[in-house]
């Protein structure tokens, strides 16, 4: 069966792992459990808390302008726009080489859909999920895209980023920046931009299980994984959410 993986359990299954992350790790050698985790996850909790604010204030998307000939002898003027791989920080030696442990194990990767957003380039290509053809990606991309809207409908995933992201205009080029009694708040929105992401992937990829230990914490009703939030999501789109203990009681389904 295939279970998608929250970082807050599958960085404790790769490596030395004990106690109910030993039993899902054998899951996952055993055939069990076929492991999934999140680019988006990779990609902005790698960031570290104290890099976070001052990245988001500075970061911009590639943009390049290029003349496209046609066939008719006139020029058009063609836009590309991408994520800036460059300017991001890269993982931490940890983090990287749990996810080496993690390409072992047979762990892949669900792509984030978001254009423009930072990705790293410390992931190994062979680990992301292959959709078969452009078409699948895109209806891929359409199911993240549902499911994280909606999530922000209910005051969650990105909704908190968005707000403060309105509230400093952090737009280019011009950019007020965030304060600094902002700054806690700021590096929390963006945890939770992820956490939405990661149940939107999830939903996309058709996956059975979504796994995470996020019992909303200091979040409260502003984290997806909010009882109240938890049950909307769940019941709307499907979404079937465990515990890491769960997990480490799944069988061969029948």
């Amino acid at each position: 069966m295939n279970v998608t993986f929250d970082s807050n359990v599958w960085e404790k299954v790769v490596g030395n792992a004990v106690s109910h992350y030993a039993k899902i790790k054998d899951k996952i050698r055993t055939g069990v459990i076929h492991p999934y985790i999140c680019e988006i996850a990779l990609s902005l909790e790698a960031i570290q808390n104290k890099l976070r604010t001052e990245f988001f204030e500075k970061y911009e998307p590639s943009i390049k302008f290029r003349v496209v000939p046609t066939e008719d002898s006139k020029l058009n003027m063609g836009v590309s726009f991408k994520p800036n791989e460059e300017l991001h920080p890269g993982f931490h030696p940890r983090l990287k080489a749990k996810l080496l442990e993690a390409q072992d194990l047979g762990f892949r990767v669900l792509r984030m859909t978001r254009f423009g957003t930072v990705r790293p380039k410390n992931i190994p290509p062979a680990m992301y999920v292959d959709y078969g053809n452009e078409d699948e990606f895109w209806k891929y991309a359409d199911l993240q895209a549902r499911c994280s809207e909606y999530i922000v409908t209910l005051g969650c995933g990105q909704a908190a980023y968005n707000q403060l992201k309105e509230r400093f205009n952090l737009v280019k080029p011009v950019n007020k920046g965030i304060p600094s009694e902002f700054e806690k708040k700021f590096q929390e929105v963006i945890a939770e931009w992820v956490d939405g992401d990661l149940l939107s992937a999830h939903y996309a990829s058709g996956n059975e299980w979504f796994c995470t230990d996020d019992k909303a914490g200091n979040a409260g009703i502003g984290s997806v994984f909010h009882s109240q939030n938890k049950v909307q999501v769940e019941k709307k789109f499907g979404i079937k959410i465990i515990s890491s203990y769960d997990a480490a009681r799944l069988k061969h389904s029948n």
